[in-house]
């Protein structure tokens, strides 16, 4: 195969989920100054931080499902098993 029939995994994609990011940090940094501005004390004071926690919290959870599924062992090709989880023994004759 070429190497120009290949896909990037690293390439960039502004109307998919790396769009959204940048959109979104745009929003918040909007928000927040919107807050500092209005000396509007809920906002600054609960929300905002509240918001974050549970951001970050989501995020971690969702890197350490990675991290578990990473981990996680895998039967090796063409060693079939027995109910017992050991390897089956071919005998020959």
């Amino acid at each position: 195969m070429s190497t120009l029939k290949k896909k990037n995994n690293l390439e960039i994609s502004w109307l998919g989920m790396d769009g959204f990011l940048v959109a979104m940090y745009f929003v918040v940094v909007g928000i927040i100054l919107w807050t500092i501005l209005a000396k509007n004390d809920l906002m600054m004071g609960t929300i905002i931080p509240f918001g974050l926690m549970i951001g970050v919290t989501l995020i971690f959870f969702n890197y350490i499902s990675h991290v578990f599924k990473f981990a996680k062992p895998k039967n090796q090709k063409g060693i079939p098993e027995a109910s017992s989880g050991e390897p089956i023994q071919n005998q020959e004759e």
